[in-house]
Order: structure tokens, then sequence, then C-alpha cells
């Protein structure tokens, strides 16, 4: 199995890296990105000689296809920024390779076409594998796990973050995934499930508090964080599903300061006139506070998930929930967001390549936690990582 990882210097796509180093099955893996000292950097920390780099801009299909040609690769883990994720699912199915990704549920164009690219994998051979880390990924998986013990279902509910072990003025976060994400989870409204159909809300509304036993009070808000549940409340794994929605975890205050932002116009994207220039505020902002809200070498990251999905059972009201704390691992460095979004593609490049997901096209999250089997697998290999998901 050769597998290129797009994004290989970022630090999800280390964390594929890493993770698939260690697999016997894996004959060579390609980290494939635009700067090649960093691409060197990662390859050299991972230190493996099944690693190697390449130079590719991956926002063009064309580049992505020669390297899949040149290297005779058999599957594509994309961690791109949502912008650029259609050339390479593109260049995947052209390819007849398999491809899983982080990133696609945020590019509206191939959730607009998710019908046709179903069909064009098929044809092509492929399995694709959207939306699939954290958030959306294994909130998806454990929506429809629950889902699957129910009779019938009627709700699911998603909260998920990533932020410091401890919080610290002025945002109460640091960044551990780029901070123009952020700002795009922030903006604008956010796709829901009502009524059986998909709706929208304004972000960063609907703020409730949450307690995590053992790690403290949270505040969640609306966010843009469905993923393929967008279509999947439709299938029958989902068992009826008619309401859905995704919030974002925060420590208290962060929402405020948010808030805040947006009111005075912040995250605002048009450029304005200071002095002889002109600039959009939000990319003002993201120069500021970046430096000011990176995660420091000694400071942990963590991760916090809880899924509730209601409906019936044996004539009953019935819910499980499921939840995840999970902390950045300091022996090797890896973020705990990488390491639950990287070692789930990496855990999916395996199953992929001992042929356990059947035919050809699009496999949703929620197929492989809607499948008792599938998902038992997945929560074994969660296990071998130290990432632990119980039932509360």
């Amino acid at each position: 199995m050769k597998v290129i990882i797009l994004g290989g210097s970022g630090a999800q796509g280390k964390a594929v890296a890493f993770d698939l180093a260690k697999n016997d099955s894996v004959e060579e893996i390609i980290l494939a990105d635009l700067n090649d000292s960093e691409l060197n950097q990662v390859a050299g920390w991972i230190n493996s000689p099944k690693c190697k780099t390449a130079v590719v801009d991956c926002s063009k299909e064309l580049e992505i296809t020669q390297l899949i040609e040149s290297e005779n690769a058999g599957i594509i883990v994309c961690s791109l920024p949502w912008q650029i994720t259609l050339p390479p699912v593109n260049a995947a199915i052209k390819s007849g390779i398999n491809f899983v990704d982080f990133g696609l549920y945020h590019n509206k164009e191939f959730d607009h076409r998710f019908e046709e690219y179903d069909q064009k994998a098929k044809e092509a051979g492929s399995i694709i594998i959207p939306s699939c880390g954290l958030a959306p990924g294994i909130t998806n998986m454990l929506a429809a796990y629950g889902v699957s013990k129910l009779d019938s279902a009627h709700t699911v509910e998603v909260y998920d973050g990533g932020n410091p072990e401890i919080p610290e003025p002025p945002l109460f976060y640091k960044t551990v995934w780029s901070i123009e994400g952020v700002w795009t989870q922030f903006t604008g409204s956010c796709w829901i499930i009502k009524d059986g159909a998909p709706a929208t809300i304004e972000a960063v509304t609907g703020i409730e508090t949450l307690e995590f036993e053992g790690v403290g009070n949270f505040e969640a808000a609306y966010t843009e964080c469905l993923g393929t549940m967008l279509h999947a409340y439709k299938h029958p794994v989902m068992k009826g599903v008619k309401n859905a929605y995704g919030k974002t975890i925060r420590w208290p205050g962060h929402y405020d300061k948010i808030k805040t932002f947006k009111e005075c116009g912040f995250l605002n994207d048009e450029p304005i006139i200071c002095g002889d220039s002109k600039i959009a505020p939000r990319k003002f902002l993201t120069a500021l506070l970046e430096p000011v809200l990176k995660l420091e070498a000694d400071q942990r990251d963590m991760t916090l998930v809880r899924v509730n999905s209601y409906g019936t059972l044996n004539g009953a009201k019935a819910t499980y929930s499921y939840e995840l704390v999970d902390y950045k691992d300091l022996e090797t460095g890896i973020l705990s967001m990488a390491r639950t979004t990287g070692f789930t593609g990496s855990i999916l490049v395996d199953m992929i390549n001992k042929g356990q997901f059947g035919e050809a096209g699009i496999v949703m999250p929620e197929q492989i936690g809607g499948d008792p089997v599938l998902f038992q697998q997945m929560i074994e290999e969660y296990k071998k990582r130290n990432i632990s998901i119980k039932e509360v």
C-alpha cells in the first residue's frame, strides 16, 4: 500500500504519517505539500524509511494526478483547507484510487454534487470517505452508533471542541488548527436538520452550558459541524432522524468575546480604508492574534466530545450518549486535535486496504457508525492509540 498525504506538513497530516509508519502493510508514505523545508522536517521527525516527500501544489488537480501516477499510489489522505479539497477528490476519482478526507464538509459545491460524486466514484471503483476526522467524523459515527441501538430515532445532538487544557486571557482559547478555520466557524449561518429538512441558523447563537465531570464547565454554541449528516439523515442507518445540530465547546467567556468581534466588524472580509491602506478587518485580526493564541510546546490541548441520540426503544423513550476527552501526547508532541482527526484517517486507510468497505462510492461516517462490526473495530483501534470513548 502506497499512501499520499496531501497537507503532509500540517499537524493532522503529520499525525496520519506517524501512525501509518508503524503499519506493516504500508509500503510507502508520500508527504505532499508546497513547502519543501516543512515537509523535510516532518519526514525527519517521523524518521522512517517508508517516508518520502513531494513538493506539489495541492490545489492543482493535474499535479496531484501526476503524483498519483508517478508513485503508483493506491490511496490519498486529504488534510487540506476546505477551499482546495475538490481538486484532490477529482484527481482520486479520475485515477480510480481511494480517498479519505477531513475537510470537505465546508465545501458547498461538494455537498451540492454529493450524488454526482457518489456515482462517479462508483464508476471509477474508488472508495471516498469524506469529512471523517473528529467533527465531523467521530461525532457522526457516534451519532449513528447510538441510533443503531434504538428502534427509531428523532434527534441527534453533537457537541465538540478543541481547547487549551488551562484557559488563559485574552480569549480563553489557543489555536490547535487554522485560526482562519476558527473564524469561518463563527461567521454567517450554519446548517442543521430541523423537522426533517436542512435549515440554517446563525452561528454563535443558542449558547448553553455543559459540564464534563472531572474537567470543568463549558459553553457551547451553534457552528457548522454536521458534515455528511446533512445527507445521512435520510439514509436508513439514521432511522428517521428529523432534527440534528452541532455546537462547538469553549471555555466560559470565549463566546462573549467572539460576539464582540462580530458586532464590531472584526470578522468581516470586506477591506476598509485605514490611513493610506486598505485591509480586511478579519485579515488584520488574524495577523494580530495568531502569535498571541499559539499553543506553546509545553501546553496541552484537549478535545471534548459529547453526542446524544434520542428515540424510542421497546415502546419507551430512550437516549444513547457518548463522550470523549483526550489530551495532547506530551511524549510525541502530537496535539489531541491531530490525534483524534489524523488517527481516524490512518485507521480508515488500513480498513480500506483490508477490503472492509465493500463496493465503491461514497462511504459516509454514519454508515461506519451504524455498522456494529465496523464501528467496534474503530473503537478497538482508538483504544490502541489511547483514545477512549465511553457511554454516559
